[in-house]
């Protein structure tokens, strides 16, 4: 079984121009911040998949994929993931692209037909920057909350299928399958 998802790649550039930001309102060693090879958009996370299903999947994606063109985004807001009314994950929302959403809902629908469950929440596209476990000084992360983000648009032009390895010190990503839009 591999654990899977499928996400939008964001280009290394735009990614060092966020984490320069990030570091410029909240810069401390202490802080396990998401690494910048893990800094994504999760457009369908797919759980635990049978090996054998892998090939189906991929031609399925890249079916989904053959026509679809490279588009633009840009990063808008910090916010946060809250339960129990305190911040757990602080993550920086993307522009709604027309373009990423119907994306998304069609790799979403395929999926469905291959068994995988449809979503059931709002596509709300976003990159997890930290995951808030308790030891980060909460003033600064609420910092981020007033950042007024300048612009910093990027390309959209790989969708990657990812597999999630879970190990004693985190979970490392390998890429399984790159689909290049047009």
């Amino acid at each position: 079984m591999n654990r899977l998802f499928i996400a939008a790649e964001i280009p290394e550039d735009a990614l060092n121009k966020l984490i320069e930001i990030r570091d410029n309102i909240y810069n401390d060693p202490r802080i396990k911040w998401e690494p910048k090879e893990k800094l994504h958009i999760t457009l369908k996370f797919l759980g635990d998949v049978e090996e054998e299903k892998n090939k189906k999947l991929i031609e399925t994606i890249a079916n989904v994929l053959k026509d679809k063109a490279k588009f633009d985004l840009f990063f808008e807001k910090f916010g946060f993931f809250k339960k129990a009314g305190q911040p757990r994950i602080l993550w920086v929302k993307t522009n709604d692209s027309e373009q990423l959403k119907i994306i998304q809902h069609e790799i979403d629908n395929c999926c469905n037909e291959l068994g995988f469950p449809k979503e059931n929440r709002e596509f709300k596209p976003h990159v997890t920057l930290l995951r808030i476990r308790g030891n980060e000084d909460i003033q600064k992360i609420y910092k981020f909350s007033n950042h007024i983000f300048p612009k910093i648009t990027f390309t959209v032009s790989n969708i990657i299928l990812f597999k999630s390895e879970l190990k004693s010190t985190g979970s490392v990503y390998h890429k399984i399958k790159n689909f290049n839009l047009h």
